[in-house]
């Protein structure tokens, strides 16, 4: 039976996903609720094998009723809330907390790492949607819905055309509300959104201006299903990577803005790895953190957004084997009042850092917040010195 070049791509990029990383093929059947996606059995059998007391505290009270009170917990809280920050802060039911997935641990000596493991992430090929339309993938955590991905072949399109088409579909659909991403690719470009109702807010995702393979027997965007979709990659986004940004009300001159995610470009992500990974390696073969970094950006690159991920990295890493942080305060120095402006708006944004972050516009004023600080002790730690340009 002959094989088109795209069906061809298509069923690579699967046989890659089962075989590299484990993915399991998801039926089309499996997908009980056709209105949310949701792989009910999959969400139920997570639940189950990783809290169990606590599904059969919910069943002594609601019975055979119990799963029913789990789904439309979600679907009520959906009315607030993107599903990738419900499943990254976990679902209230009942009066009972439920996780939706587990994030990798600090540690690997950690009993978490159980848990871990038992995220199941699934794929479809085909996912068949409204008006039996075909995304190429839909991917699933847990059963849920976290990603779709439209691929083409350059013998007969290219990723624009990937983008074109997502923006032509028919987005009350929710399976282009409830992904945290969407990606559109070809062999060897891609781009990615978290809304893909319009072809704007498709951004590019490549490693650098030319993807390249390092693998003969591989496309260009080897990058894409060897990294992006790692399992531990996905799981990395979802719990530090992604970004809520709330609606904003209508002011004065400025119109109303939307809720919207903010999800990292390629070189944004792979920056925050490679820096902070070898600045680790560096504390734990010489037990200290003095380390120079020069991490250059062209201009519109989203270098603000690179500085707070950076930033919040350090602040979550732990020295070796032990529940102490590497670092105890970072400082983020500018010298354009633009830039400042920025970073504050962006910080704002990570809501988890709220109550640990501090504004400074001058010099004496830093210094209060540091001296005001519980470990200090008269002198300025060792540093870590990165220079954005």
């Amino acid at each position: 039976m002959f094989e088109g070049p795209e069906k061809k791509f298509q069923r690579h990029i699967a046989d890659y996903l089962i075989r590299e990383h484990q993915y399991a093929v998801l039926e089309q059947d499996e997908i009980i609720d056709t209105e949310y996606y949701f792989a009910e059995d999959h969400l139920i059998a997570f639940l189950k094998a990783t809290q169990k007391k606590t599904f059969e505290s919910l069943e002594t009270d609601y019975g055979t009723d119990s799963r029913y009170e789990i789904f439309k917990a979600l679907k009520d809280e959906l009315r607030i809330s993107p599903l990738w920050l419900i499943i990254r802060h976990g679902l209230a039911v009942r009066g009972l907390e439920f996780k939706l997935y587990f994030p990798k641990p600090r540690s690997s000596e950690s009993v978490a790492n159980l848990h871990y493991l038992e995220n199941r992430i699934t794929f479809i090929p085909e996912l068949v949607i409204k008006g039996g339309k075909r995304p190429d993938f839909g991917i699933f955590l847990n059963g849920l819905p976290i990603m779709t991905m439209e691929l083409k072949h350059e013998k007969n399109q290219t990723v624009h055309d990937a983008v074109k088409q997502y923006a032509e579909r028919d987005h009350s659909d929710r399976i282009f509300q409830l992904p945290f991403l969407h990606i559109a690719a070809d062999t060897s470009d891609v781009m990615v959104a978290t809304d893909p109702k319009a072809e704007k807010n498709f951004r590019w995702h490549n490693t650098g201006l030319e993807n390249k393979t390092e693998n003969e027997k591989e496309y260009p965007v080897e990058f894409l299903y060897r990294d992006v979709l790692a399992k531990e990659t996905i799981l990395e986004a979802l719990s530090f990577f992604l970004i809520y940004v709330p609606q904003k009300e209508a002011e004065r001159d400025k119109q109303e803005r939307p809720a919207y995610t903010i999800f990292p470009r390629y070189h944004q992500s792979r920056m925050v790895h490679k820096v902070t990974q070898d600045a680790l390696s560096h504390f734990t073969a010489h037990a200290d953190i003095g380390k120079k970094y020069l991490i250059a950006h062209s201009a519109g690159s989203g270098k603000t957004l690179s500085i707070c991920w950076l930033a919040d990295r350090f602040h979550s890493l732990y020295k070796l084997g032990t529940n102490e942080k590497m670092l105890d305060m970072l400082f983020v120095l500018t010298d354009r009042k633009s830039l400042d402006k920025n970073i504050r708006d962006e910080f704002d944004n990570f809501v988890h850092l709220q109550g640990v972050v501090g504004y400074a516009k001058k010099s004496n004023q830093s210094e209060t917040i540091f001296r005001n600080r519980p470990f200090y002790r008269g002198q300025y730690p060792a540093k870590i010195q990165m220079d954005f340009r």
